[in-house]
């Protein structure tokens, strides 16, 4: 499962570059083989992209000797090598380049990516791998990630909640700006999965702490909100290709007034 996730990154990577291309490289879709394609070494997206290219290969090289030679520690370098490369998206986008952009938008860019790929990646795992194929697993696994799942939202809803403000400046941008309203859509699939979330915290994991069976429909329940999940990472997806609305200019101040000759 993760490494078709690594490989993934890579293949849809290059897809997404060569759909992008138009606009990045002002190179046209057709003609992008036989463009130049120099401009790469001086856009922040061509150099994210290439690094991001090639750090995913070395992430499959890593998973591919751990599973050849079963050791387990060749994980961890490619655990904090993909979290790092996710980087490379929020130094390249939104929160790079618009105006009002700092480093602290870049990092709160990349806490907020981080953050919902762990959540959503994990639910998938438990739904997908560890519930159907490692019975004895099941109720370790749950409880270790309904712990860490606090922590991922925490940081996800404070994090996304600083970007909105930026990106947003007046409130109303929300139902009348296209940026607003897809994010408006990504609002209320988090407020479900939130909801379906806290029904697993509250309730499920109670119950296995106390050591009873977890209920039949489980398996089902992971299932759904693990779609949920991939739902907002593909509107989020949409968002990072919409334009926020343009921030308000801000009027002259009497220094800057002064020291104009």
């Amino acid at each position: 499962m993760v490494g078709v996730g690594a490989v993934g990154a890579i293949e849809i990577g290059i897809l997404a570059f060569l759909l992008r291309a138009e606009d990045a490289l002002q190179l046209p879709f057709g003609t992008f083989l036989y463009g130049d394609l120099s401009p790469i070494a001086v856009l922040r997206f061509g150099r994210a992209f290439v690094v991001m290219t090639l750090g995913f290969a070395f992430v499959c090289a890593l998973l591919f000797l751990a599973w050849l030679t079963e050791k387990r520690i060749l994980l961890w370098p490619a655990f904090v090598l993909s979290i790092g490369l996710a980087s490379g998206l929020s130094l390249s986008g939104h929160s790079a380049v618009d105006p009002g952009s700092s480093w602290l938008s870049e990092l709160a860019d990349w806490a907020h990516l981080a953050a919902a790929s762990l959540w959503v990646g994990g639910l998938v795992q438990l739904a997908f791998v560890v519930w159907p194929l490692a019975p004895e697993l099941r109720r370790t696994a749950f409880l270790r990630f309904s712990r860490l799942a606090t922590v991922l939202i925490a940081v996800l809803l404070g994090a996304g909640t600083y970007l909105s403000i930026l990106r947003l400046p007046h409130l109303h941008d929300l139902w009348t700006v296209g940026y607003g309203q897809v994010l408006l859509v990504k609002l209320a699939l988090v407020s479900l999965a939130l909801l379906w979330g806290a029904a697993h915290h509250f309730v499920v994991r109670p119950a296995l702490e106390r050591g009873a069976a977890p209920f039949r429909g489980l398996p089902r329940s992971l299932i759904g909100e693990s779609a949920v999940g991939v739902a907002i990472l593909l509107v989020a997806a949409i968002l990072v290709e919409s334009k926020p609305p343009p921030q308000p200019v801000r009027a002259p101040t009497a220094a800057s007034h002064a020291a104009t000759p």
